[in-house]
């Protein structure tokens, strides 16, 4: 039987026997023929129980007529100890008296002296295949009575069926999650725990499957004593006799109510999650028809008011007196700033829809591209740019080239009022990631106001201080979020800022 255990120590013999040269002979032919013993001997019955105290042997081989304390005595003592311990007698004829005491206590082998070597052995093999087929009946016992513990402790719900599928056992398992006792169950049938909600296909599918010798795995719902319903995967095999004809079936089952549970919550999620996709389309096809609107409908009329205001300036400028001039003048720059702010806001927009397209980046050449246009555009200041070389990067140059226009340009924008701007771009590495960051000498801000840094339309500085739309750095935001980085900064007032971006 497979698992039965570890190996077991081999059979140990005590041989009781006065004689020296008796007992060194029997020990020499004992030992040649059965070298798997382990013999131990004494030389009297007093000594001898001592040594069965000691040494615990398997059985005993012992004379009778012996000083201190005879064979059969030693043997009762024995025998009042382990009375199932084999005992082979060795006798004289004229030893009949103590064998019938001998027969009295159990003690059924014995071997007529002088010893014949091969009656001894016939009688210690007998003794030796009876303590064998003990132990094999204790392997099979203990490991019988490990699978039963196995059954009734598993977490599994257990049922044993006849062949008509008449339930003959039910472990604990089954009545704490069915409700139903055993008693109330062995002699039912399976259905009993229908709920009605499985089609009578799979049943039929199921039983099929099982008279023909195979096993069958699926998910039935059934229903507990209490009417409440529940899943569980089964597995249910046939128990074959010799001649290969199915006599029981077995059938051990999981409880899955919890994870069917959260599969249907998953498909719900997903079926919600389609829906508001369907309605993020929807909308996305609506903001794109917004933008037309903007661009077209909406700016159109921008521009003609614009144009006919610069035609009012030319035609009819010198005729007007000066505060006239100056509201068609503050008409004609509303008018530009809106337009301008338009545009902004359409191309903010595009960036939530705009194909990323991934690749090498040279993020010290684009910084260099931008800083070059910016000294340019601002001829009059000082404009000190340091740019770490070689940032290569993995990502959109467009949208790297957008964040990085609006954080060197913002830096250039808040230090402005410095005599010097000196403005910083590099990297450097924190917990084992590649931070980049853009550094200025500028205005910078306070830090209680953080949150609103990020957002579309904050401004932590008002239009009179410094010109912009409140969108850059909202702009920043999504285009490193969109490479799956993050961006942060940190500043004070009067002391310069530094915005830090990772790429995913």
């Amino acid at each position: 039987m497979a698992g039965t255990g570890a190996k077991e120590a081999p059979l140990k013999l005590l041989y009781v026997e006065d004689e020296p040269i008796t007992r060194e002979v029997v020990c020499t032919l004992v030992g040649r023929k059965f070298p798997q013993l382990v013999v131990v001997t004494a030389e009297n019955g007093k000594a001898g129980m001592e040594l069965f105290l000691e040494q615990d042997p398997d059985f005993v081989i012992t004379d009778i007529k012996m000083p201190v304390l005879h064979g059969i005595e030693m043997a009762r003592q024995i025998k009042g100890l382990r009375s199932n311990i084999p005992i082979i007698v060795t006798t004289a004829h004229s030893d009949m008296e103590f064998l019938m005491d001998a027969i009295e206590i159990g003690i059924s082998q014995y071997v007529l002296k002088p010893i014949e070597r091969e009656k001894l052995f016939s009688a210690i093999q007998n003794c030796i295949t009876r303590i064998e087929l003990e132990r094999q009946v204790q392997r099979q016992q203990a490991f019988i009575a490990k699978l039963s513990c196995a059954v009734e402790q598993s977490p599994s719900t257990i049922i044993i069926t006849d062949r008509e599928g008449t339930i003959e056992y039910v472990n604990p398992k089954f009545t704490a999650l069915t409700g139903y006792t055993a008693e109330e169950a062995v002699g039912e049938n399976p259905r009993l725990l229908k709920a009605g909600t499985t089609p009578e296909e799979t049943y039929e599918e199921l039983w099929v499957q099982l008279m023909s010798g195979r096993e069958w795995h699926g998910e039935l719902e059934n229903r507990k004593k209490n009417g409440e319903l529940y899943w569980e995967s089964v597995s249910i095999s046939p128990i074959l006799d010799s001649s290969g004809g199915v006599i029981n079936f077995v059938a051990v089952k999981e409880d899955i109510t919890e994870r069917k549970r959260a599969q249907q919550e998953i498909e719900d999620l997903n079926r919600k999650l389609a829906a508001r996709a369907s309605e993020l389309e929807a909308a996305n096809q609506d903001l794109e028809s917004f933008g037309y609107t903007v661009s077209h409908d909406l700016r159109t009329p921008l521009t003609n008011i614009n144009g006919y205001c610069q035609v009012i300036l030319e035609m009819y400028g010198e005729s007007l007196d000066e505060q006239c001039r100056e509201f068609v003048q503050i008409m004609l720059t509303e008018t530009l700033s809106m337009s301008k702010l338009i545009k902004t806001l359409l191309d903010f927009s595009r960036l939530a829809r705009q194909e990323l397209k991934r690749g090498p980046v040279d993020l010290s050449a684009l910084a260099g591209s931008i800083a070059t246009d910016l000294k340019l555009r601002h001829l009059q200041r000082r404009l000190n740019f340091r740019i770490a070389p070689d940032l290569e990067v993995v990502g959109d140059a467009d949208l790297l080239r957008v964040a990085l226009t609006n954080l060197l340009g913002n830096a250039c924008k808040y230090s402005a009022k410095k005599e010097e701007s000196i403005i910083e771009f590099g990297s450097e590495e924190k917990e084992g990631k590649s931070v980049y960051f853009v550094r200025d000498n500028g205005a910078g801000f306070d830090m209680a106001y953080y949150k609103k840094l990020f957002k579309v339309f904050q401004r932590l500085h008002s239009t009179s201080e410094f010109e912009g739309t409140g969108i850059g750095l909202a702009t920043v935001h999504r285009v490193i979020q969109r490479h799956g980085g993050t961006v942060w900064a940190e500043g004070a007032v009067e002391q310069g800022a530094t915005f830090y971006f990772t790429l995913g």
